[in-house]
């Protein structure tokens, strides 16, 4: 933008300057509430107010390449979504090389039939940038309020009437934001609240206005900031209300007028909300990679590194467990590590969705197609997952017709709608999952073998909890911190009997039970530790009926338990590497599993004489 110092030869009017003080502080009052860098621009393009760099521009002229420029002569307004270089709109600024901004809003400010000048937010960072588009729609019908609201006032020299006006808008605009806002006069006292604030202090306005804020916040540096202008940047504030002591991540900045502080702004957030915030963070950051998945167990370690491998191809995969086990959790991470990352993952639950429907859903459908079909028809998941990646949750639940199909899609690589006459060439990767036996399914003629061996090119199977107890402290553990940084709570551990029926509860529904479970625990925890009271009913129940108590000779009758099991196992399948395979699936063990335990127990052994007696016999 070209600039030249003002000229006082110049003839047209400026509608602002009589009222220049009043317009500074507008400004500086917006830029404390929005956080942006605020400009106002008469008529003759000569800076009337502003903060930060455009405070020290007051009286310097912008040249007719600028944004305000243009606004005069066509009025509305003009959001600058990129730097000045990248954008069009900056194209014949000749001051846009030396131009720092990173986005705008510029708004024209009329009176009766033409623009008077114009009121801008500017961004100079990229996280200003991003913040300003994101909520564009309310801050220009913001500035769309205050410019007309500045024109009527400046048109009727009211300024008293302005300044109350402004004050509503500022208010309104106030109470539009999630964070909660309180702000102060010179003295400390409070002159402003928000309802954001009033719901986290659990307070009403007429109870804390003209009321000195070192009362509601003791020992919060309010002299640092009134006295030397000093920010007070996400800071923790404490304050105790009549319901509890809370906890506050607070911001204070300094309003200043003509150079001497006028009062402050402050803003609070939760500290559980930034908890639950930063929670919902660290679950998305680890939800997709393999790396993010815990575990550190052989059988876990042996799996990531085989889906790793896996990863880069476009193999149907097709993954075991049982309920709980973390199917899903895996076919994102194998998505995640892929070169479809980038592409959409549809997952749909085949057991979920009724017979009727689970077709249209998988394959979408033509208009008038049957009754009750939407104008234009609807795509299907696989459509959906074009160059991406589907994830059929529970095939065992897919109905036979159904599988026959599909069978053919993965076959082709192309699907027709209902009612449609033209197939449609799909690029996807097939990701299938299944808590229960498809290889029984099929003997009892409940799934079609050429979909299971179709389905099965790389077959994945999730271990129980049960199996790999070295990952279950961890996962404990894991779930422990999350859940303190969610609920904002200070358990550090477990008591000792607590953390003993923890780890030799046999966790059925696996790391989903778990993960409840210490939600729980951690809800209903009166302490820093989590005692038997904590646990949840149904983990309290299972020791009950099994005696509840941990001596050395219940854990010899697990072994005892588990022994039977194998040796039961091994008699029916037989001794060879595809026989304990097979004795292994039909345990729900993992084959590495199936060979320690037998290792462990020192089975073969016992198994080989077994087997000689009943030869003889």
């Amino acid at each position: 933008m070209s600039r030249q110092h003002f000229s006082s030869s110049m003839a047209s009017m400026s509608y602002f300057k009589a009222n220049q003080y009043f317009v500074q502080q507008t400004a500086e009052a917006i830029a404390a509430v929005v956080e942006f860098e605020v400009a106002i621009i008469d008529n003759n393009l000569e800076v009337i107010a502003g903060t930060g760099c455009y405070k020290d521009q007051i009286g310097t002229v912008y040249g007719e390449g600028s944004i305000t420029s243009r606004l005069l002569r066509m009025g509305g307004y003009c959001i600058l979504e990129n730097a000045p270089l990248v954008s069009a709109i900056c194209r014949n600024c000749s001051f846009r090389q030396k131009c720092t901004l990173t986005g705008g809003l510029t708004f024209s400010i009329p009176l009766e039939e033409k623009v008077i000048g114009t009121i801008s937010l500017y961004a100079f960072t990229e996280s200003q940038r991003q913040n300003l588009l994101l909520n564009q729609d309310k801050l220009l019908s913001f500035l769309n309020k205050i410019a007309l609201l500045m024109s009527s006032k400046i048109h009727e020299s009211e300024m008293n009437g302005l300044l109350t006006l402004m004050t509503n808008q500022l208010g309104a605009v106030m109470d539009s934001i999630v964070e909660g806002i309180i702000a102060v006069d010179k003295e400390g006292i409070v002159n402003q609240i928000n309802k954001a604030a009033e719901k986290l202090l659990f307070v009403r306005a007429s109870q804390i206005l003209g009321v000195p804020l070192n009362e509601l916040f003791p020992g919060l540096a309010i002299p640092k900031v009134l006295e030397l202008g000093q920010p007070y940047v996400e800071q923790e504030i404490l304050y105790k209300s009549r319901e509890q002591n809370l906890q506050f991540i607070g911001t204070m900045t300094p309003i200043k007028l003509e150079g001497k502080i006028a009062g402050m702004v402050i803003s609070l957030r939760s500290v559980r909300d930034v908890r639950k915030l930063a929670g919902r963070l660290i679950r998305e950051e680890r939800k997709y990679t393999l790396d993010g998945i815990l575990g550190t167990s052989e059988s876990i370690t042996e799996l990531k590194h085989k889906m790793q491998l896996v990863a880069a191809t476009d193999s149907t995969v097709l993954i075991t467990g049982e309920s709980g086990t973390g199917k899903e959790l895996f076919a994102r991470a194998i998505h995640g590590e892929s070169y479809r990352k980038n592409g959409p993952f549809i997952a749909i639950n085949c057991g979920a969705i009724p017979d009727a429907l689970l077709e249209s859903e998988l394959f979408g459908y033509e208009e008038g197609a049957f009754t009750g079909a939407v104008r234009g028809g609807k795509p299907g998941k696989f459509e959906l997952a074009d160059r991406g990646t589907l994830f059929l949750d529970e095939i065992g639940d897919m109905p036979l017709p159904l599988q026959v199909k599909l069978l053919r899609v993965l076959q082709e690589l192309k699907i027709e709608r209902i009612g449609g006459v033209k197939p449609t060439w799909v690029d996807v990767r097939i990701i299938a999952a299944t808590n229960r036996n498809l290889e029984e399914m099929i003997t009892r003629g409940e799934f079609r073998s050429d979909l299971f061996y179709r389905l099965s090119v790389i077959p994945f199977n999730i271990p129980p909890l049960r199996e790999r107890k070295e990952d279950l402290t961890l996962l404990l553990y894991h779930f422990l911190d999350k859940y303190n940084l969610i609920l904002n709570k200070h358990v550090t551990g477990l008591s000792p009997s607590v953390q003993e029926k923890m780890l030799a509860y046999p966790w059925p529904g696996n790391v989903r039970e778990l993960e409840n479970a210490v939600e729980y625990a951690i809800n209903v925890a009166a302490g820093n530790y989590i005692e038997e009271s904590c646990i949840p009913f149904r983990v309290r129940e299972y020791f009950t009926k099994n005696t509840g108590s941990f001596a050395d000779d219940d854990i010899s009758t697990i072994n005892e338990l588990e022994k039977k099991a194998i040796m039961a196992a091994l008699r029916k399948f037989g001794t060879t590497g595809p026989a304990k395979e097979k004795a292994a699936q039909s345990l729900g063990m993992s084959r590495s599993t199936f060979y320690r335990k037998i290792k462990e127990l020192g089975l073969m052994e016992e198994f080989e004489s077994v087997m000689t007696q009943d030869s003889w016999r």
